[in-house]
């Protein structure tokens, strides 16, 4: 230990004597440390931090038909009520479902995602929480009217107060006060991960909470058993699982099905584990994430490797400085393996140092990333950028292998046991002689490398370049939404239709609006919904087949919504006005071009008849194909219009929904014009609706969370190759600059023999350029790995994309070329009569 603290001491005092090259090599690991600690702090946060559903006898119950392949369901209020019963298999089972709720917060309401579940909730995830109290077995009772709710832990911190105290107070949530009676835990997300609720609320303001979107057939009572809103997560007995299970629970299915012959007819009921990246009503593990995560790890390792090859030829030049000290050292008795130990002693010590300024890197970066997530989604992002126990153990792992590969090598190189050379200060090989010499080997690693990252980074670029521009199928400029909820203030559906039927009266009345409509989503946004349609008349599908048909994208809208988006009517007509105030009348859709292809060929749709809803759908109906109109893109990754069909708003009432605007004169000032007359119209007709938000159609594009994903890795992998870049620069710099310090006898004696300036810069170009060449040569066969690899994670970019592989070799040629100028002019500087005296 003595020995130890001896060695920390000197390197300590070493380090000091340098500050610049102390400097440079912390920066240089601060980089490749940080780059990693970040992408660890994320993986540890999706993948490794633990949550209440990593316990192993927590599962998810999913029911499916036997018949029919992939078909899982929800369950319904009495499913759930004949399963808590099961006690040979559970222990406890819990049902949620989620919703989309309103909260009004002085005049303004927000968009807040809430869980709504049954009273064992927390008690089954084994979650206690940090004040107040669970809900009660009265308070999920269907038709029990409790206005109370549990708040995320965020909403304390926000509202400046401790969990006890927030306890008691009100919330309007959906137009109605609710009661605070219980805070979560801090860090709670539910059975997610990163994603939490805001509010959890008891199942039975399931009819005041629930949101249209995730009532695909209607809105029906929770006890209604045709209606099954729910998912079931179980704890299961002492010593069981899921395995285990699975025998018992066919009984279980046998009793399930026999309980409701009708509903749960050929249902089969599995527990698996619940995955942390989602919540749905059909099992789904975590694997293509922990892929997408595991590629990203290691594209950042890249950044760390090439920062422990410049840290190695940067300790390998100062080793090389200090060879009289090493010789004295071993000509006195030193032993090599002491002196490599006190080598490797200062590699730590700036390993370490490095991991402490990674740490305060990754720390800023993660708060970045948070914060642009935060800003386009309506959930709280439950992310704590503080590195815990895991991402503290990783990045002193981090350090310990940049001591090692980076300072084990150059310190036994420096400490060969040849001292008559270092002891007369004659240099046992004139640095850049030789070709193949180590540090030139380490330079041409970097430079592959970064080439590699570098090129990542032009094709992740040029993907969210290509996103930024892609055609959605309508026209963005001149184009204002408004979400608007009546629904959301307490609005039943008469209430509503009559705010939406002024609203809209006003809103057309508009000076400079050209056309103004209703549409329940669009394209781009958090939510997308699916409605089965097909040929009427058809045999339900054979078992083991899927149901014929398509599934198209759903969205229900109002007159003129065509004209509005600028979205062309190919044939037949759009919706009338009578159709979107009146629910009587036949029912009518539309479809677009690839749906109506899909669903009859080559044959025309218009005139034909379409089953809107799955033969096992009870609110299935028969509507007239009034009109076929062009596809249109829902989200950035579709390569292609996909299906649509279209409903009108007067027969599909929607408590919430979206009001678009075109206007006649189409300029950034007019749009923000617009918007403030847009909220002054709604509010001079109704003050109690609810404005959700309001913004340009080309600003909600581009919020979406699948442009943000593309834009952030672009800036990841930008980050990444920039890194990658300017520590390749760093080390062709430090190698030339080493190489013409080493070597200014010989300029000194080109110059006194005729050399001009132009032939030294030459010279030191020459080395510099075969040594770029030589990495860029080796990069490319590892970019298109790279590429490779990468190409399920590109927007519409070839992996091998000419313009990138020809733009990256360039621009690091170039950086390089300018890294190896830079010593090449200053060697032109150096008199001949001092380089001939130089030893």
């Amino acid at each position: 230990m003595q020995t130890l603290i001896h060695d920390v001491r000197y390197g300590c005092r070493v380090l000091l004597k340098t500050p610049g090259f102390t400097a440079v090599a912390v920066l240089v690991l601060a980089l490749g440390i940080g780059a990693n600690t970040a992408m660890f702090s994320i993986v540890n946060a999706m993948l490794l931090q633990s949550i209440p559903s990593d316990r192993p006898d927590i599962v998810g119950i999913y029911t499916r038909d036997v018949t029919k392949p992939d078909s899982y369901r929800a369950f319904s209020w009495a499913d759930y009520q004949r399963l808590r019963e099961s006690r040979e298999v559970f222990d406890s089972l819990l049902a949620h479902t989620m919703t989309m709720v309103g909260t009004t917060e002085g005049e303004a309401t927000r968009r807040s995602f809430a869980s709504i579940v049954s009273s064992n909730y927390f008690s089954t995830l084994g979650v206690r929480l940090a004040a107040g109290r669970e809900f009660s077995a009265d308070e999920e009772r269907p038709g029990y009217d409790a206005a109370v709710v549990i708040v995320g832990h965020q909403y304390a911190r926000k509202a400046g107060v401790s969990g006890p105290e927030v306890i008691g107070r009100t919330l309007r949530i959906n137009g109605r006060d609710y009661t605070v009676v219980g805070v979560a835990p801090e860090g709670f997300t539910g059975t997610m991960a990163l994603i939490a609720p805001e509010f959890w609320l008891p199942l039975s303001a399931y009819s005041d909470v629930s949101d249209d979107i995730f009532q695909e057939n209607g809105r029906k009572a929770l006890s209604d058993p045709t209606h099954r809103p729910l998912m079931l997560v179980a704890r299961l007995r002492q010593g069981l699982s899921a395995r285990a299970a699975a025998p018992l629970l066919e009984s279980v299915s046998t009793q399930f099905q026999r309980a409701d012959p009708v509903e749960n007819k050929n249902q089969a009921l599995q527990a698996e584990r619940l995955s942390r990246s989602s919540v749905s009503t059909a099992p789904h593990d975590d694997a293509p994430m922990a892929a997408v995560f595991g590629l990203l790890m290691g594209m950042s390792g890249l950044v760390l490797v090439i920062a422990c090859l410049n840290l190695a030829n940067m300790l390998l030049a100062r080793g090389t400085s200090r060879r009289r000290e090493i010789a004295v050292r071993l000509a006195l008795g030193g032993g090599r393996w002491r002196i490599v130990r006190q080598l490797l002693t200062e590699s730590l010590l700036i390993a370490l140092l490095g991991g402490a300024a990674g740490l305060l890197l990754a720390f800023a970066g993660t708060r970045l990333l948070t914060a642009s997530l935060e800003a386009v989604l309506p959930m709280v992002v439950a992310f704590d950028s503080r590195p815990d126990l895991n991402v503290l153990v990783v990045t002193t792992l981090f350090c310990a292998v940049s001591t090692i590969v980076a300072g084990l090598a150059p310190a036994w190189k420096v400490t060969k046991p040849d001292v008559v050379p270092d002891l007369k200060e004659q240099p046992r090989d004139i640095a850049g002689g030789r070709r193949f010499s180590m540090r030139n080997l380490l330079v041409v690693g970097q430079i592959a490398l970064s080439l590699a990252l570098l090129t990542a980074a032009g094709l992740f670029m040029r993907g969210a370049v290509r996103a930024s521009i892609a055609d959605p199928g309508f026209t963005l400029e001149g184009g204002l939404i408004a979400n608007v909820s009546p629904s959301l203030s307490g609005y039943d559906d008469v209430r509503g239709r009559a705010a939406f039927r002024r609203m809209m009266d006003r809103v057309r009345a508009l000076p400079g609006v050209e056309s103004a409509s209703l549409a329940s989503i669009v394209p781009f946004g958090e939510f997308r919904e699916g409605r089965h349609v097909q040929k009427p008349g058809l045999p339900p599908a054979a078992p083991g087949q899927r149901e014929p048909g398509i599934n198209p994208t759903s969205t229900i809208v109002g007159a003129d919504y065509f004209e509005t988006l600028r979205l062309p009517v190919l044939r037949g007509r759009g919706f009338t006005p009578a159709e979107e105030t009146s629910d009587s009348g036949a029912r009518v859709a539309i479809l677009d071009e690839p749906a109506a292809r899909q669903l009859f060929g080559n044959e025309e749709a218009i005139g034909r008849r379409a089953q809107i809803g799955g033969s096992d759908s009870p609110t299935k109906y028969e509507a007239e194909i009034v009109g076929v109109v062009a596809g249109v893109r829902d989200d950035i990754f579709a390569k292609v219009a996909t299906p649509h069909v279209y409903l009108p708003f007067g027969q599909n009432y929607r408590g919430g929904m979206n009001l678009h605007l075109r206007l006649a004169r189409t300029t950034p000032a007019a749009e923000a014009a617009m918007l403030a007359t847009l909220r002054d119209a709604i509010r001079s007709t109704d003050e109690q609706v609810a404005i959700l938000g309001m913004k340009s159609l080309r600003q909600h594009r581009d919020g979406s969370i699948m442009l943000w994903a593309v834009n952030s890795g672009a800036r990841l992998f930008f980050v990444f190759g920039f890194v990658a870049l300017l520590l390749a620069v760093i080390g062709v710099y430090g190698v030339k600059s080493y190489v013409v310090s080493r070597r200014t006898r010989e300029i000194g004696i080109r110059m006194a023999l005729g050399a001009t300036h132009g032939d030294v810069v030459r010279l030191v170009l020459r080395e510099g350029l075969m040594l770029t060449f030589g990495g860029v040569g080796i990069g490319l066969l590892l970019a298109g790995l790279v590429a490779k690899a990468l190409s399920g994670m590109l927007y519409e970019v070839s992996a091998l994309d000419p313009t990138v592989f020809l733009l990256a070799p360039t621009v690091l040629t170039l950086a390089a070329l300018g890294a190896s100028y830079v010593p090449a002019r200053r060697a032109t500087h150096v008199a001949p009569v001092t380089a001939l005296r130089a030893e």
